[in-house]
């Protein structure tokens, strides 16, 4: 079969969507989500084509032969901007705090649609305070933050109901709650999130909504302080998974460089999976002897995709960052090396 984008013949299998289509050649489409390998239902509606005059979402079209599709167009940008905008209005003013700024793809988004106008929130002198304290209040009543569980933050103000999160869940742990304008995802009867915490949800969420547990400031404190000997056990392949987070916020491509910027004396790579726990009980036994260090004063780290770790940690193992959090870390750095921040 041959379909036509933007004038140009393509040839598609039967299964395919238009998304896949483009994907495939190199046409990019917007969308928050549509990821793959999981279901397309055209939630966010940003990836919108033009199809026979009309304005589609790709994820979920189908390819047919002869058929045409136009992927950029003045209607669809504005179509697109629309819908973004309506997406990024409940995140207004929340980047600078957020665990996610510069790492957000709404945030990515919203700044290439050059989202600064917001049609959709009511400017000062527009509502009066009675009408603006029954909006925050009734916008309240439906967030839920949790951190009560080991391993994920859940903040559901920052949610979009993209849907990966119950998608992906390979347990079934999250689902829609509530109906219509109070709809928001969470775990059944919102209950504290219970399972066996593989992190895949934190992996596809595309804003803060769902983010790794840790004490990020006592993190900090820890990698600051000299008289402390700060350890990093990378897990075999995190190398390449860290890269990528990081590939917007810093050109350092070396990444023991990277890890000792930011407060390591030693990094430690390993070489087969599933070896760690012998390699960190060994840190603050036999390495800590023979390098003649008080092992009250090491602090041992395991980088690794695996959070169900941040529940088993031990003597021989204070931290469990992810690839995510050490992006964190290397943004922060970076910002607090320019004099915008302070740790």
């Amino acid at each position: 079969m041959n379909i036509k984008i933007n004038n140009k013949i393509y040839k598609v299998k039967e299964w395919e969507t238009v998304l896949d289509v483009c994907r495939r050649e190199g046409i990019r489409i917007p969308t928050l989500c549509g990821f793959e390998g999981l279901p397309r239902e055209a939630v966010c509606r940003l990836c919108l084509v033009e199809i026979g005059g009309r304005l589609v979402a790709s994820c979920t079209a189908k390819a047919f032969d002869g058929l045409e599709i136009i992927t950029e167009s003045d209607d669809i940008n504005k179509a697109r901007r629309i819908n973004l905008e309506l997406l990024w209005a409940d995140h207004a003013g929340k980047c600078a705090t957020c665990k996610k700024n510069k790492m957000c793809e709404l945030q990515r988004l919203a700044e290439e649609y050059k989202i600064e106008n917001f049609h959709f929130i009511p400017r000062k002198g527009e509502i009066t305070g009675c009408e603006e304290l029954d909006l925050i209040r009734d916008n309240w009543s439906r967030v839920v933050v949790e951190n009560e569980n080991p391993c994920i933050s859940r903040n559901s103000e920052l949610c979009i109901e993209c849907k990966r999160c119950i998608n992906i869940c390979p347990e079934k742990k999250f689902g829609f709650n509530h109906r219509g304008s109070d709809i928001v995802v969470g775990t059944p009867y919102e209950k504290v999130l219970d399972c066996s915490f593989c992190g895949k949800c934190i992996e596809v969420c595309p804003t803060g909504a769902l983010t790794d547990k840790n004490d990020y400031v006592k993190i900090v404190e820890e990698l600051d302080n000299l008289k402390k000997f700060s350890v990093a056990v990378l897990d075999f392949a995190i190398t390449e998974k860290i890269l990528k987070q990081i590939e917007n916020i810093t050109q350092e491509k070396k990444i023991e460089k990277l890890l000792i910027r930011l407060g390591f004396e030693k990094v430690i790579q390993l070489e087969k999976e599933n070896s760690e726990d012998e390699i960190i009980k060994n840190i603050k036994t036999e390495y800590a002897k023979q390098e003649k260090i008080n092992s009250n004063d090491m602090v041992v780290f395991f980088i690794s995709s695996k959070i169900y770790k941040k529940a088993k940690k031990d003597n021989y193992l204070d931290y469990v960052l992810s690839e995510r959090e050490v992006a964190r870390l290397v943004r922060d750095k970076e910002k607090m090396r320019e004099g915008k921040i302070k740790i």
